[in-house]
C-alpha cells in the first residue's frame, strides 16, 4: 500500500515517530515533512512540496495533519484519508475540523497515535461519506471590500 504522509507547515515529529513504529514491508511511506527535528527511518521523506497534487494522485491513502486546506483538497478528490490530531501542537484549533470530518464520516480520524496501525489497516473497510464542496458567493464582496474591483 502506498502511504502519503504530510504534515504542511507544521512540526509533527511525534506522527514521524509512530510510522517509523508501525512501519511493514507492505506499507511503502512518502512522508511530507516541515521544520521536525526527527527524520523518519524508514520510507522516503521529502520537504514541502508545491507538487503536492501528484504525491496526492499516487498515495492509496494519504494520512494529514487537520490543516483545512489540505483536509478539504483530500475530501473533494474522494481521497481515502486519515486526519491526524496534531499532539505537538499547543493550541487545538484543529480540533474542530477533525470533530466535523469525524461526525460526517468524511475520513477516519487519528486522536491517538496509538490507533494509527489499526486505521491504516482498516482503510478499504472504511466506507466515507461523500463530500461535497460548498460555492462560495462571497468573492466579489470580498474583493470589492479590499478594493481589487470596483
Amino acid at each position: 500500500m502506498n502511504i502519503f504522509v504530510t504534515v504542511g507547515h507544521t512540526r509533527f515529529d511525534s506522527l514521524f515517530k509512530q510510522i517509523d513504529e508501525i512501519h511493514r514491508d507492505d506499507w511503502h511511506f512518502i512522508s511530507q515533512m516541515y521544520d521536525g527535528t526527527y527524520t523518519p527511518k524508514n520510507g522516503e521523506h521529502i520537504a514541502y512540496t508545491h507538487e503536492i497534487g501528484t504525491y496526492y494522485e499516487n498515495a492509496d491513502v494519504v494520512i494529514t495533519h487537520a490543516g483545512a486546506g489540505t483536509v478539504y483538497n483530500l475530501l473533494e478528490m474522494g481521497k481515502p484519508t486519515i486526519v491526524v490530531a496534531n499532539s505537538d501542537r499547543i493550541d487545538t484549533h484543529q480540533e474542530d475540523l477533525i470533530r466535523y470530518v469525524e461526525d460526517c464520516r468524511f475520513a477516519q480520524v487519528c486522536r491517538n497515535l496509538d490507533d494509527l496501525e489499526g486505521l491504516i489497516s482498516n482503510v478499504d473497510a472504511f466506507v466515507a461519506e461523500k463530500y461535497h464542496s460548498e460555492p462560495f458567493a462571497g468573492a466579489g464582496d470580498i474583493s470589492k471590500a479590499l478594493g481589487l474591483i470596483d
